[in-house]
């Protein structure tokens, strides 16, 4: 097996076990949440990282079968892919009395954020390691994916943390310090 190739397999195989970490988190975080809100959200999680799981897999399985980077590294096909702003929109239409939210629930918010923010480190730093360009596109969208997940958590904890003073979701920060 070319070295590129056991890398990246190596690489597949540590994300799709912090996939399933992250669904397993996002679950239970969904069936304990107090609101329908963080349920809501919650349970959108659970389902991108259940969808993430499986694009990993099939691209690692590729791998294997074809020892070829470029032909088994490919996008996925994702029609039904929301941003970050449509998922926390669908989560508060579904929301009837929005409330302000305990320490508790903050402090559970704030660990799904730094869930998201490992993931994207570790995707971060498999670009760094990798040669193909392929892998490095690759990488680089799982790890935008992460951000994109941080940015709706982050939204969703300043809502929760203060509905009146919410100044909306656009104005939020990135993990790359944009």
């Amino acid at each position: 097996m070319p070295d590129d190739v056991k890398l990246c397999v190596e690489i597949l195989d540590k994300a799709i076990k912090f996939e399933e970490t992250g669904v397993a988190f996002f679950k239970e975080r969904a069936e304990a949440a107090p609101s329908q809100l963080e349920r809501n959200l919650f349970q959108s999680l659970a389902k991108d990282e259940i969808g993430h799981r499986a694009h990993l897999m099939r691209m690692r399985d590729d791998l294997l079968r074809t020892n070829d980077v470029a032909a088994s590294l490919v996008p996925e096909e994702d029609h039904e892919h929301r941003s970050a702003r449509e998922i926390f929109e669908q989560a508060m239409a579904a929301v009837t009395d929005p409330y302000q939210a305990g320490n508790d629930e903050l402090e559970i918010i704030k660990g799904a954020m730094e869930v998201e923010r490992k993931g994207h480190a570790m995707y971060t730093a498999a670009v760094e390691k990798v040669a193909s360009p392929q892998a490095k596109t690759i990488f680089r969208h799982l790890a935008q994916e992460e951000q994109e997940h941080y940015r709706l958590l982050k939204n969703t904890h300043d809502y929760l943390a203060d509905p009146a003073d919410w100044h909306g979701f656009d104005e939020q920060p990135m993990l790359d310090g944009g």
